[in-house]
């Protein structure tokens, strides 16, 4: 008689071997919380861009970003066509913020939801809410990956390199994408806009006060955008963040 065993579920991660050490802290929370999911946990560095053909890697070459967006899709396929179960990958410079987190991750395809606060060139706040890849889960046999990686390779095959937006084959197609397939998607994975982020490290203001005038689940994993910090006010203020991850609770 057999017996019956759970399918597994592989949490990725990749990151440079040259890292800011906040970024490590980020690291650090989502290792641990996946041990305590009893999660299959993998790390990568640059091997990462292994998974791709040299022709992405010549076209795309100084365009780190969009290259991982391409190599994360293959990574995931590959382990899905390994191990079978569930495949996770959250971004490095994600943090998790609550540990005893407990998502449903049997979605064929799921991405987080970002609730996005900007202030307008006008000066009105603003806020957005969109799905985004820095949080993402399949199933074996999902269509949707498969579907995701080659449409991704397409767009970036027949587009003129230098015309090649950020995003494109990342949180652009995703939201393009959702729109017709309405994905599942995770509140509790969310992402940090830069103002968001010094108002909840510093001193609640109109961004906090934006995000608070649509009802949200509070935040358990949150992408701090690495690619989007620019000045030492910015880098403190995520430091702050990893350091203390409680003051996620000034948005609830």
């Amino acid at each position: 008689m057999s017996v019956a065993t759970a399918s597994p579920t592989v949490l990725l991660q990749s990151a440079p071997l040259v890292r800011p050490a906040w970024v490590d802290g980020c690291l650090e929370s989502v290792r641990s919380w996946a041990e305590k999911r009893e999660f299959d946990y993998r790390f990568v560095g640059d091997e990462l861009f292994d998974e791709l053909p040299q022709r992405f890697l010549t076209k795309l070459k100084g365009r780190t970003p969009i290259i991982a967006d391409l190599a994360r899709l293959r990574l995931m396929q590959r382990y899905l066509e390994t191990s079978g179960g569930h495949v996770l990958w959250i971004d490095a410079d994600s943090l998790i913020v609550n540990p005893d987190w407990s998502p449903d991750l049997h979605a064929v395809a799921g991405f987080g939801e970002e609730c996005w606060v900007y202030q307008h060139e006008e000066g009105a706040w603003r806020r957005f809410i969109t799905p985004h890849n820095a949080f993402m889960t399949f199933a074996a046999g999902s269509p949707v990956l498969p579907f995701l990686s080659y449409l991704s390779e397409s767009i970036i095959d027949r587009v003129v390199s230098d015309r090649i937006a950020p995003q494109m084959v990342g949180p652009k197609l995703i939201k393009a994408l959702n729109n017709l397939a309405d994905f599942d998607l995770y509140p509790g994975a969310g992402a940090m806009s830069p103002a968001l982020l010094h108002e909840i490290t510093g001193h609640p203001g109109p961004a906090v006060a934006c995000y608070q005038g649509v009802d949200r689940q509070p935040l358990d994993c949150v992408n701090l955008c690495a690619s989007l910090l620019q000045s030492e006010a910015d880098i403190s203020a995520v430091e702050r963040l990893v350091e203390n991850p409680g003051l996620i609770e000034r948005l609830n």
